[in-house]
């Protein structure tokens, strides 16, 4: 069940989960009313020799004449195929759909004639009898008819009297396949197709064989598939085995109430609220969902309320509150403890066309001095837009004291693009909610900067033209530590109103998740570095912040 508890959050959780066998059984509805909804079916339903030999015609007494034999050893090597083709779509097919007709060839037989059958009615006939093209070599003329069954029987007949009968009609053009071009079949719609075919005169000897070639094509508008049974692997059972898999998980997990199996979760009891970093937040609800599934008696309940605002609350003595922060706050009466570097970057739109700033450079840029990116890096101008976070924000704190020296400027854009909030500001500046937002924004904003933590910029950068700036040349590297001078980076800490007492819900859960192995590694894999080493040791440049 855990493993299944495990599969479950791989995929997303459960909410995720349902949307995906929704879409898995809508798959096979959507392909057929909309990707691919014309469709044209076609099945071979007979094919074989018409069956007349000559001991069928000898009656144990006087032979048969001549003329007789030879007919009916030219009907032994004939065969008929008949062919149902039908609309099985939910649309009409029309001639114009095709990108390419649908065609019928039979290996080394040859058509000696065709008709069509049960179309409905004498008129629906002629029309689709229209359609049809007999067709040889690519030098051979394309004729839409043939002389009847009835007459080409009569052709032979009347050869009775000169030896040999063959199938041959003098002057007449070998046909190796029928098509119907610009066919046309409303919804439900069917007829058959008979085809009768003969070995060529020039192997008497051969076997007749049973090959039946199908092509045409209804391009993007829908397919045209052989209705013999059906292949072992459809899309419409593929995607309903796939659902019905994902649909028993999800059943399984959630009527199978959670339980620790894990002996070294120390679980709490009662309801926990953790609020603060809107950063960091992501990444602590899903332990938090983790700790909820290992300890079924403990709630914790998540909200992202900034930083500044989350400290301010725990510092009123609200002692069910634990509080993420973005850096250490100086606030006095309050119990911090380190849980994770978080690395930040200054982030540009790709249009700017610069990967490196220096510090003098950037605060040029927050505070005005600069107003274009080709006073910077010259050529074609284009205008500074300071995309930004509102005062609550942590991650604005650490960026104004450790990097900026100063306070960004005042608001003065809601769109991010002119100053239609205060037109004589001297930048371009708006504010977002959160990092996810800020990094969204830069993205879609010519000539945008600001500022982020790097799982943001990390995941925007995938659907996002970003560039990560280097200040002063440097760059963030653990190794090096405070000697490599990158500015921009901070613990994440965890605030309570006073040390937790042991055994309560907050002392469990904080030593849950700056301990315990699958946090330590659910931090790593969301781009932050944990505080605590796998022996549970304090990581050195943790204390340096």
């Amino acid at each position: 069940m855990e493993k299944l508890r495990s599969a479950l959050d791989f995929l997303g959780g459960p909410g995720p989960v349902a949307l995906a066998i929704a879409l898995l059984f809508a798959a096979p509805v959507i392909d057929r009313l909309f990707v691919r909804r014309k469709r044209l079916g076609y099945r071979v339903l007979y094919n074989s020799k018409i069956g007349l030999g000559p001991e069928q015609l000898h009656d144990g007494s006087d032979p048969n004449p001549p003329q007789l034999r030879e007919l009916v050893r030219v009907l032994d090597r004939m065969s008929i195929v008949v062919i149902r083709i039908r609309n099985t779509g939910s649309y009409p097919v029309h001639g114009g759909d095709f990108t390419t007709p649908l065609t019928f060839t039979f290996g080394d037989r040859v058509v000696w004639n065709a008709r069509v059958s049960e179309a409905g009615s004498e008129e629906r006939k002629a029309e689709i009898r229209r359609t049809l093209q007999f067709f040889g070599t690519e030098a051979s003329p394309v004729r839409a008819s043939l002389p009847t069954v009835r007459e080409r029987m009569a052709q032979l007949v009347a050869k009775w009297g000169r030896l040999p009968v063959t199938a041959e009609v003098p002057g007449e053009p070998v046909w190796h396949g029928v098509r119907l071009e610009k066919l046309s079949l409303g919804r439900k719609e069917k007829f058959k197709l008979l085809v009768v075919l003969r070995e060529p005169d020039g192997n008497p000897d051969g076997e007749l064989g049973k090959e039946v070639e199908v092509v045409g094509d209804l391009g993007g508008a829908g397919i045209v598939h052989d209705e013999r049974p059906e292949r072992l692997v459809t899309l419409p059972r593929l995607t309903g085995g796939l659902a019905t898999v994902l649909a028993a998980v999800l059943v399984l997990v959630l009527a199978w109430p959670p339980s620790s199996t894990d002996a070294s979760v120390a679980c709490g009891t009662g309801t926990l609220r953790v609020e603060g970093s809107s950063v960091f937040m992501p990444t602590a609800r899903t332990i938090a969902d983790r700790y909820q599934r290992a300890c079924p008696d403990a709630r914790v309940v998540t909200r992202a309320t900034g930083s500044i605002q989350g400290v301010r609350e725990v510092a009123g003595g609200d002692a069910d509150l634990v509080v993420l922060s973005d850096g250490r706050q100086d606030v006095p009466g309050v119990h911090a403890q380190q849980l994770a570097i978080v690395v930040y970057h200054v982030v540009v739109h790709a249009s700017v066309g610069v990967d490196a700033i220096s510090l003098e450079q950037l605060r040029g840029v927050y505070s005005g001095a600069y107003t274009d990116w080709s006073q910077l890096r010259g050529g074609d101008p284009l205008p500074i837009r300071v995309v930004g976070r509102g005062g609550e924000s942590g991650t604005r704190e650490l960026f104004e004291r450790r990097v900026l020296g100063t306070s960004e400027s005042a608001l003065s854009s809601n769109d991010c693009r002119v100053k239609d909030r205060a037109p004589d500001a001297p930048v371009i500046r708006c504010e977002r909610d959160d990092n996810a937002d800020v990094v969204r924004e830069i993205g879609a904003v010519e000539g945008a900067i600001g500022y982020a933590d790097a799982p943001s910029v990390a995941e925007a950068r995938k659907t996002n033209r970003l560039t990560a700036l280097s200040l002063d040349g440097k760059v963030f590297d653990a190794a090096a530590g405070v000697e490599a001078g990158y500015p921009f980076w901070t613990v994440e800490y965890l605030y309570t109103r006073t040390e937790p007492a042991p055994g309560s819900a907050a002392a469990r859960f904080i030593t849950y998740v700056r301990q315990h192995e699958a946090p330590r590694l659910h931090l790593k894999d969301a781009g932050y570095l944990p505080c605590h080493t796998p022996d549970n040791l304090p990581l050195p440049l943790c204390t340096h912040r």
